[in-house]
């Protein structure tokens, strides 16, 4: 196993470790928990490309190179992170409302004389 894989294991653990954490502590918030604990994930796995043949987390690589590289810019990175998460939520939003529009319009149980 190379350490670029070990690395990207242990960023898969640790944010799934992370998310059922917080889906356990945020249990008051209902469904809202499984947003919050969806956007940890999205936003701790995201790839992106940060050399030739390497990938890793986009926010480690927006965060490397605002404070540790001169002349690199994080923008890039950032922005896919932004992008990614609001994606995830708007597919989760319009998820929980297809929910709620079928519960509302979806089939009814026949009444008790007509079964």
């Amino acid at each position: 196993m190379t350490n670029h894989l070990i690395a990207w294991l242990v960023a898969v653990i640790a944010a799934v470790l992370l998310a059922g954490l917080l889906s356990t502590a945020l249990r008051r918030l209902g469904h809202w928990r499984f947003l919050i604990a969806g956007s940890v994930l999205a936003s701790s796995l995201t790839p992106y490309r940060f050399d030739d043949e390497h990938m890793a987390p986009a926010f480690v690589v927006g965060i490397f190179r605002l404070f540790f590289e001169d002349g690199a810019t994080p923008r890039p990175a950032f922005v896919i992170l932004l992008l990614v998460v609001l994606s995830y939520a708007l597919l989760y939003l319009l998820g929980v409302g297809t929910l709620a529009i079928w519960r509302r319009i979806g089939p009814r149980q026949r009444p008790p004389s007509l079964r």
